[in-house]
């Protein structure tokens, strides 16, 4: 990167294409990399890019994730195992009902709530998980620089303050354009091993980060509701569609092989839940074992290994030792 805008326009054009080179070079003529990089500091605003070793494993894996990613608060919150909550905007008193009461049932596990900071369903799934002291994520559809809606911007503050973090794919000073929204639903799916249907019409953006973690191959999961509601009928089609129907965590745990258990317990004996996992443990047998060689004696293809990774992380069978290395944690 630092090669490329050290390199001078003549170079550029003969390396890359034209479209691609015109664009690097009236970047380079309009930004300043020392000028931004001081505007960021003085934001509190960090960011990590699709080549630093902090960038979300999850979604990496994602063919169109973000090449850049605008992060204040903690970064290292983007690499916990996530589940994102999603729904309506009109919530019903029922959809902030189960939201509540779905989130108050995850208390003592490690699961990191990912959501859009949006009005209804959004901020409920944030709130709540700070009342049980989860980690939180919120994905902005605008620059880090402001928090929108304006409404919600205490909650964006808490999220910081407890130890998550707020993201975006948009620098500072891009606006909430309604555009934007669209494309973060890919972002609040990409980091999450599932996603959490409240409540969503037919045409939403709940249903739509619903189908995008559909295309990722994540779960998708859905509150079922009643039919004459039409923030219902996003829900009951998922669910015709072959979306888990969740009435209590469990559902989501079981189908995610996830452990609800205090975070200071140790794991006693390594008990795979299935043959993904089973396999995985087999090959991490002896030692510290780099996920390629993983990957490699496995039957299995990259995206079920992560996941097997990240859920038996997760129960505490195995740890993330850094640099793709995994070792067993018993």
């Amino acid at each position: 990167m630092d090669n490329l805008w050290l390199a001078s326009s003549g170079e550029i054009r003969n390396k890359l294409p034209k479209k691609t080179a015109d664009l690097i070079i009236e970047a380079k003529n309009e930004y300043s990399p020392e000028e931004e990089s001081e505007k960021l500091s003085k934001l509190n605003i960090g960011y990590i890019t699709n080549q630093d070793k902090q960038y979300p494993k999850l979604l990496k894996e994602i063919p169109d994730h973000p090449v850049i990613l605008y992060v204040r608060g903690d970064i290292s919150v983007l690499s916990l195992p996530a589940l994102a909550f999603v729904g309506s905007r009109k919530y019903s008193e029922y959809g902030k009902r189960s939201c509540r009461n779905l989130i108050n049932q995850m208390q003592g596990s490690k699961a990191c709530i990912v959501s859009g900071l949006a009005l209804g369903i959004d901020a409920i799934a944030h709130n709540v998980a700070l009342e049980n002291e989860l980690n939180t994520v919120g994905v902005l559809g605008c620059g880090l620089d402001r928090i929108y809606p304006v409404s919600n911007y205490q909650i964006g503050e808490s999220i910081i303050k407890s130890g998550g973090a707020i993201v975006s794919e948009y620098p500072p000073g891009t606006p909430p354009l309604k555009q934007n929204f669209p494309a973060r639903n890919r972002i609040i799916a990409g980091l999450s091993l599932g996603t959490v249907v409240i409540e969503a019409a037919e045409k939403s953006g709940a249903l739509i980060t619903a189908l995008e973690a559909l295309d990722y191959n994540r779960e998708v999961f859905a509150v079922p509701g009643n039919i004459e509601n039409e923030t219902s009928k996003g829900c009951n089609q998922l669910i015709q569609q072959g979306a888990k129907l969740v009435t209590s965590a469990s559902d989501i745990f079981n189908e995610l092989n996830f452990e609800v258990a205090n975070q200071n317990k140790k794991s006693e004996k390594i008990m795979p839940e299935n043959e993904v996992e089973a396999e995985i443990l087999t090959v991490i047998s002896n030692g510290k074992t780099h996920v390629d060689m993983i990957v490699s004696k496995s039957k299995y293809n990259v995206v079920e290994i992560m996941g097997a990774l990240t859920t038996l992380e997760m129960k505490g069978n195995l740890l993330n030792v850094g640099g793709g290395y995994w070792i067993r944690n018993n």
